[in-house]
């Protein structure tokens, strides 16, 4: 049996084509939890209606959060809303996604085929451009992680079908449900983002073995019409979400080696438009918060993804 946990966050039109997708799986030994977040539109209605109208009340279950509690917290309370005795399997799964009807299947198989294998990933392919990757899992690096196959073309993991990595998306992330014994999926740490590169910190340090499965393909709606365009008050979040996580992770001296190499290709890379007294003020603030905080809560989240930075962006 495997537990599949949505999240959704006013977004029921992706959720219904993602649920839409699961009926036409050719594995069915499934639940899922769809979790909405604190949506503010109609979702709730809007998924109970697509549940009712396509007779999968026993098959899905709708669970309305009372707030929205982030993506970590909101996928941790939606597996605890569960009994997985009768689990082997959960899969935590971007509501903007579809998938192929054997995706599943290919996990399950490859999963019981190898006990050695705590994770695993689908091939994650762009929505809108089918033939190629969003990513195929990727690799931590000092500081940061690195996707494999980005934007390329499918065909390549043709001769690798299943590519050992590293880092893996809380897009699709597929795990077995003694991951959950000494501790929950997601670190709260984080209101939104960072969960998956804590996540993958924490399986390189209990020495877990992840794969990402060439025959098992999903399809992503990843935006990309302002790739281009900084924004930065997400930067900034980025940015204190990494800081606050790389101190947990590394020693001083090597959080201050990577930060000596880091602030300066930030700098040059996404700041290069701003005069030097805005990029010193930027990160004299950053700094401040990575100090005085050991988290970046809803609270503060909010304080900074709505913060009046005066630069043009």
């Amino acid at each position: 049996m495997v537990t599949i946990i949505i999240l959704n966050y006013n977004g029921w039109q992706d959720t219904v084509e993602c649920l839409a997708s699961l009926q036409k799986q050719t594995m069915q030994d499934f639940r899922v939890v769809v979790a909405d977040n604190g949506s503010g539109d109609d979702s709730v209605v809007r998924i109970g209606q697509w549940i009712e109208q396509n007779k999968q009340n026993g098959k899905v279950q709708l669970l309305p959060l009372k707030d929205n509690y982030g993506f970590a917290k909101g996928n941790n309370l939606a597996i605890a809303s569960v009994p997985n005795e009768d689990t082997d399997y959960f899969w935590c799964l971007n509501n903007d996604t579809v998938l192929e009807p054997d995706c599943l299947q290919q996990l399950v198989e490859y999963m019981d085929a190898h006990p050695q294998v705590s994770v695993a990933t689908p091939a994650i392919r762009l929505y809108d451009q089918p033939d190629l990757l969003w990513n195929a899992g990727g690799k931590l690096v000092f500081g940061g992680r690195r996707y494999y196959y980005p934007s390329q073309s499918a065909s390549l993991l043709e001769s690798t079908p299943a590519l050992p990595i590293t880092f893996v998306t809380g897009c699709a992330l597929f795990f077995r449900k003694e991951l959950l014994a000494a501790e929950p999926l997601f670190t709260e740490r984080f209101f939104f983002g960072e969960e998956d590169y804590y996540f993958s910190m924490r399986m390189q340090k209990e020495q877990r073995t992840m794969v990402c499965l060439a025959n098992a393909v999903m399809y992503h709606k990843v935006g990309s019409s302002h790739a281009n365009v900084v924004s930065y008050n997400k930067l900034f979040i980025y940015l204190l979400n990494r800081m606050i996580d790389l101190r947990l992770w590394y020693s001083s001296h090597q959080y201050r080696t990577w930060l000596a190499a880091y602030i300066p290709f930030i700098s040059m890379r996404f700041l290069r438009k701003l005069s030097l007294p805005e990029r010193r003020n930027f990160f004299r603030l950053l700094l401040r918060e990575v100090r005085a905080n050991e988290r970046v809560s809803k609270q503060l989240f909010e304080k900074y993804i709505h913060y009046p930075f005066t630069y043009a962006q």
